[in-house]
């Protein structure tokens, strides 16, 4: 007969959430637990006591050794063949994707460790297996995108870089290889102005890093900038980017986040040598304007003040179908047939009007200066419906500044209006989502006597799956004096996860209110959940009954990370253990309710895993052991203090990293 303790443990092991087995010296199973049957499909009677790899047939179809193996190889045998392995003083990590598991394969993070009986001898080895699929199909996902604006960014015809807030560069286009005979993957991460040595041959600001500059500051010191809104615009010669020097046209304009803050910012430059030089031509030799005109990359008309057309150029023809002969000389509007089919003024017009009739007339032109500017959207051009374009036009002078004309230039920008639209919508779609899941969190905590209570949830995304609630028992009279507090994690990530959020906050809500008992409230909103979750997700989740009468939590916790609760008597930490499974994952599961106190100066922290699994640039976790010191160092502080040190310590540790997951964190101080 198993002894107490046994049975404790073996219930214990039973319960871990995650896939787990161990075997002994020979390779043979010793234990294999609930999650791990769940993970595998085979029954722990089926495997209980079998050797010669066959544990590894369920993962990989064949008898191998997996990672609970390579515990017993030396060091160095182990860095000679398996170099994907991580070693962090006895235990071994890795991820790995086993095509063999399941249809598509599945993505395993694995952590193994040697066991030792008191004797510190090696008597087996531990295997924990946790399948973080959607996670990193989520970060494929992400690659992806971030894949796909590169490679929008890297067909930009103008020479683009990209830096961020710090001044590192993030995207350096094909065009800017280039321009400067720099590769991107010698360019990529730089910061310290380094991007600056390929032009000035020193590191010093350039245009990109000014638009960080107030207003006041920049005109104060760079007044050959020009603003328009948040964005910089410059001609500026470099004399010593190429032999001879070079004329360089350059853009720059902050970037933003949903929220409206600054990120970064990027610069557009164009290198604008040959017209410069044209111009200067033009000034001594007073060469024809057409003949400059015609080597412009956009498509160019000029008429005179008679509205007549002296310039047609190349790109023009391509655009519009006809040849240069035959628009030139042309006036009456003549030139507006192959964009409006009818004869009317174009941009190149309305410059040669005073400019209180453009503004009357022209509401949607934009003028800058003496030029004017538009984005427009025209019907039908050449058989091709639908097609927007930026158009700009300025007056020409002769050398004693009379106008003579007028220039237009026009770009089609259909392709990045199209991608500006979907980028809108669904930035605008995440922020709709993030409002509505954002209304969910209780904006106040209600107060409790003897007791001081904060919560947080920090999203990874605009929208996700964590949450908490704190449902008030007041409104019925005999439960005045209790609440309701609740942490939970829904699996998956983005708009699917905030939806199945929603879905359980509310039928745990009202399950809640409806039953005294948390296990009678859990066990029917677990019912509830797993008969509408259609889509395989589930959620783990802590929910408790806190009462001012006799400082108790009664509590049920459902496959979520264990609390971690302070003894003010004596320093010591204790774990709320899971009292059942998952909710989503099967109807008609028990599940119990545990009772503590909470004394003066008694802690309780309830978190997910967003916690204890951020992780720094080396990939370590912040781990269970990080948390229980800030706890544990911390606690003469109140709630509120104690999870601002939680956060804080959780971005220390992550630095630069991105925020993977998640993170919710709920506090309990006794007072």
């Amino acid at each position: 007969m198993e002894s107490p303790d046994q049975i404790v443990h073996d219930a214990i092991f039973d319960f871990l959430p995650d896939a787990t087995l161990v075997i002994d010296r020979n390779g043979i199973v010793i234990a294999w637990n609930k999650a791990m049957e769940t993970m595998t499909g085979v029954p722990a009677e089926a495997m209980l006591g079998k050797g010669d790899y066959e544990y590894a047939i369920p993962f990989y179809k064949e008898r191998r050794p997996i990672l609970v193996n390579l515990v017993f190889l030396s060091e160095a045998e182990l860095e000679q063949k398996y170099d994907t392995i991580e070693r962090t003083g006895d235990t071994l990590v890795v991820d790995v994707f086993v095509p063999q598991f399941r249809p598509g394969g599945a993505y395993l993070w694995a952590k193994a460790s040697p066991l030792y009986d008191d004797k510190g001898t090696v008597i087996g080895a531990i295997e924990t297996v946790r399948d973080i699929t959607d996670r990193k199909l989520a970060e494929q996902e992400m690659a992806k995108t971030t894949r796909e604006m590169a490679e929008i960014i890297d067909f930009l015809p103008d020479a683009t870089l990209v830096i961020d807030r710090e001044g590192n560069v993030i995207a350096w286009n094909n065009a800017m290889e280039k321009m400067t005979g720099v590769p991107a993957e010698a360019m990529l991460g730089k910061g310290n102005y380094e991007y600056a040595l390929p032009f000035y041959k020193e590191r010093r600001p350039i245009l990109v890093n000014l638009v960080f500059m107030p207003e006041v500051e920049l005109e104060e010191k760079y007044d050959t900038v020009e603003r328009i809104g948040d964005t910089l615009v410059v001609d500026i010669f470099i004399p010593d980017f190429k032999p001879g020097g070079v004329f360089l046209w350059a853009k720059a304009s902050p970037l933003y986040d949903p929220q409206g803050n600054v990120i970064g910012a990027i610069e557009t430059i164009r290198d604008i040598t040959d017209r410069k030089r044209a111009e200067q031509e033009i000034v001594r030799s007073r060469r024809s304007l057409s003949d400059i005109i015609s080597f412009l990359p956009d498509a160019t008309l000029a008429i005179d003040c008679d509205g007549v057309v002296i310039t047609w150029n190349k790109a023009m023809e391509d655009l519009t179908g006809i040849p240069a002969e035959q628009m030139i000389g042309k006036g009456d509007y003549e030139y507006a047939l192959p964009f409006y089919h009818d004869r009317r003024p174009m941009l190149a017009n309305l410059i040669l009007m005073p400019e209180a009739e453009v503004e009357n007339h022209y509401t949607h032109v934009k003028r800058e200066g003496d030029t004017l500017v538009v984005d427009t959207f025209i019907q039908s051009l050449r058989g091709r419906t639908g097609r927007y374009f930026w158009a700009k036009a300025s007056p020409l002078s002769d050398p004693q500044g009379n106008v003579i004309g007028a220039i237009e230039t026009i770009r089609d920008i259909t392709e990045r209006r199209e991608m500006e639209g979907k980028l809108a919508r669904s930035n605008a779609e995440l922020t709709i989502a993030a409002d509505i899941q954002r209304s969910f969190m209780p904006e106040e905590i209600p107060r409790i006597s003897g007791f001081d209570i904060a919560a947080r949830t920090v999203m990874a995304k605009e929208v996700g799956g964590d949450f908490f609630d704190v449902i008030p028992f007041e409104i019925i009279a005999l439960d005045k004096g209790m609440l309701g507090l609740l942490v939970a994690d829904v699996s998956g990530k983005g708009v699917p996860a905030a939806l199945f959020m929603a879905l359980s906050r509310i039928v745990v809500r009202v399950n809640a209110l409806w039953h005294r008992d948390p296990a009678k409230a859990i066990f029917d909103a677990n019912n509830i959940i797993t008969a509408d979750s259609k889509s395989g997700m589930f959620v783990t989740l802590f929910f408790g009954t806190l009462k001012e009468e006799d400082r108790t939590l009664t509590y049920v916790n459902a496959g979520h990370n264990p609390p971690v609760v302070y003894r003010s008597r004596d320093g010591t930490l204790e774990e709320l253990l899971p009292t059942g499974i998952v909710l989503g994952a099967a109807e008609n599961r028990e599940f119990f309710s545990q009772t503590i106190t909470i004394g003066p100066g008694d802690i309780v922290v309830m978190y997910t895993d967003g916690v204890t699994e951020s992780i720094n640039a080396q990939e370590e976790l912040f781990g269970e052991e990080r948390l229980n010191a800030i706890i544990r160092d911390n606690a003469h502080r109140s709630s509120h203090e104690i999870l601002e040190r939680i956060l804080s310590g959780v971005r220390e540790f992550t630095g630069d990293m991105p925020q993977f997951d998640d993170i919710t964190l709920l506090v309990i101080r006794g007072t």
